[in-house]
Parts: structure tokens; sequence; C-alpha cells
């Protein structure tokens, strides 16, 4: 029977909190590996039994996305050296279009007050990503892989899936612990909660820059402990 720790990582939920609380830099380092040990080490866990990171890559087909598309490929291929595997999802592309006469319209708002021109959301919408994330945690439990889970993303949509899994240990008589982990900042505009079911393990700014300045390590490779 597994003891140890699986880390499932919601990686757009994660990326933009970590860009919106730390900014582009840090967050552009994207280091999973460690974080996998961070987090997995605070749970007070032995060791990291899987780390998958679940997210959709941009379009190389389209010029305006194939630098982004090659960036993350380069990420997620750093990754899998260090056992973070890459889960794929898929982006659905919606052009804006007029509701009377269907004619496409320009994604751009410009601002009234200072003349900024700002893209509008929507474009693109991830798809799978949320079922994919929740039947990795579904099976390891199942099959006993892991005693504990910690998601890194906030996404309340995971809370029916939380309980799931709590039903699936219930059933095996086993002890299980639950985790969300999600990066933090002071600014009051942005909300920090875990998803529903789950205790909460933040990461601040200290946390994870100490982390980006660490060595790349590989993560089912040992202790969790910390250097």
């Amino acid at each position: 029977m597994e003891s140890g720790c699986l880390v499932l990582v919601d990686g757009w939920n994660h990326y933009v909190a970590a860009l919106r609380c730390f900014g582009y830099g840090p967050a552009a380092k994207f280091p999973l590996d460690r974080l996998a040990l961070h987090v997995a080490a605070e749970t007070g866990a032995d060791t990291v039994s899987g780390a998958a990171v679940v997210m959709a890559l941009p379009d190389r087909n389209r010029p305006e996305e194939a630098p982004e598309f090659h960036a993350w490929r380069k990420r997620l291929r750093k990754l899998r050296n260090y056992g973070v595997r890459h889960e794929q999802a898929r982006f659905s592309y919606h052009q804006l279009v007029c509701t009377q006469c269907t004619t496409s319209l320009d994604r751009s708002v410009t601002c009234g007050n200072c003349g900024t021109l700002n893209a509008t959301a929507g474009r693109r919408k991830e798809k799978g990503a949320d079922i994919r994330l929740a039947s990795l945690a579904l099976r390891g439990a199942w099959q006993q892989e892991y005693s504990t889970l910690i998601i890194l993303s906030q996404d309340s949509d995971f809370g029916p899936m939380v309980q799931e899994v709590k039903k699936v240990y219930q059933s095996q008589g086993r002890r299980y612990a639950l985790y969300s982990a999600f990066p933090t900042c002071t600014r009051p505009d942005h909300e920090h909660r875990p998803i529903p079911g789950t205790r909460e393990l933040r990461l601040d700014s200290g946390v994870y820059s100490a982390l980006i300045d660490r060595p790349s390590v590989h993560v089912t490779d040992g202790s969790t402990a910390e250097p």
C-alpha cells in the first residue's frame, strides 16, 4: 500500500495565480519540481509518489501563439526530466461575433479615460483539464497509490471531486489528507481560497523565490526533506 504524496497541478490556474501575485519573472520559472517537494514536506509526507501538471498548450499553428507554444513546451519538457509529467488538455477557440448580424468583432476595447487599448478575455478556453486532473486523483485513490493528495489550484470546481476521493478512502478504511496549495500576496483585490474540502497550503513570494533559487531536483528520488 502506497503511503506517499501525489501532487497534481492545475497548470493554467497555478500560473495565472503566480503571475498575479509575483509577476511574470517568477511565474515563468514554473518551478513545479521544487514546489512538489516543498508542499509534500509541508504536509509531513516522506516521499512524492507522483507529480503531474495538467494543462493545454497554445496552438503552434497560429502565428500569434507559436512563441508561447515553444516556451511552454520547453518548460514542460524540462519538468519531465525531473519527474513531473505533462497531462494534456486542449484549448477551444471562439471568435467574438455580433449577436445581431454575426460579423466578426475585434477583441479589444479602448479605455475612454486614458486611451489604452485592452484585449478582452475569452478568445480561448481550456477544455478537459478538470476532468483529466479529477481522473488522476480518483484513479490514484482507488489503486491506493498515495495517502496524501495536494492539488496546486484554487478552482472550486474540484470540490465535488474532493468529496469523491474522500469516499474512496473511507470505503477502503484508509487514512487520507487532502490539500490545495496556491500563491498568496497582500493585494486586497486578490482572492486566496482553498478548494472546498481541502486544507490550505499558502505559497508566498519568499517561498516561491527560495524555490526558484534552488537547483532542479527529481521529485520521486528520495526524501522530501528540504536542504
